[in-house]
């Protein structure tokens, strides 16, 4: 790709994202997952994990009766979503990778990644599935998730959001796969810096 039509990339992807996430770092600047993790140990970082393995594509499940207060009615973890989260935490702690707030969303598939993954956790109700919802609650759940990256403070624990797909890429322009990923951003300067993934196969062997 020559540097002009690359800068014209770029520029297509800043208006199309319409926030304020660096686009230019997501093709030009991004890091490979050993030095996220290294950066990661140093703390002052925002982290986006997606919740561990699930079913997608389970006919039985009715999604019009998901009930928030009955993980029976939801997508949840299977028995590998359930082993990958829990070593992803071990990982993390065997990292000595200092963390801060946790919030998750309300789903059982996040907050059973968050428990395994990060210990403590806060559940925060505008982390919901915003996939789910009508155009104009989806840009709103999206634009929650980012002013809340950007009042983030916490120079020396990595801040935490554990939720869904949809949420960062209306938030944030960025589509986090596969499922268990970790997607690290920094904030400089009221910018929300996108740094790189961190996938379940990327992480160290214990």
């Amino acid at each position: 790709m020559s540097i002009s039509i690359q800068s014209l990339f770029v520029i297509s992807l800043m208006l199309l994202c319409g926030n304020k996430v660096n686009a230019e770092s997501k093709i030009l600047n991004t890091q490979p997952p050993l030095a996220l993790i290294q950066a990661l140990q140093s703390g002052g970082h925002i982290i986006y994990m997606r919740h561990g393995l699930t079913t997608r594509k389970d006919m039985s499940r009715d999604k019009s009766l998901i009930d928030l207060t009955r993980c029976e009615t939801q997508r949840n973890l299977t028995e590998a979503g359930k082993s990958q989260v829990q070593q992803i935490g071990v990982l993390i702690k065997s990292l000595n990778i200092p963390i801060g707030q946790v919030k998750s969303s309300p789903y059982c598939r996040t907050k059973d990644t968050a428990r395994e993954v990060f210990g403590d956790f806060k559940v925060d109700d505008k982390l919901q599935f915003s996939i789910a919802k009508k155009n104009k609650e989806s840009a709103m759940l999206g634009q929650y998730l980012l002013d809340s990256m950007l009042a983030s403070n916490d120079g020396e624990k990595n801040t935490v959001y554990v939720g869904h797909t949809a949420n960062l890429k209306d938030g944030l322009g960025v589509w986090p796969k596969p499922e268990g990923v970790m997607v690290i951003f920094k904030k400089e300067d009221n910018r929300i810096i996108f740094k790189g993934m961190i996938k379940p196969d990327d992480w160290p062997k214990l």
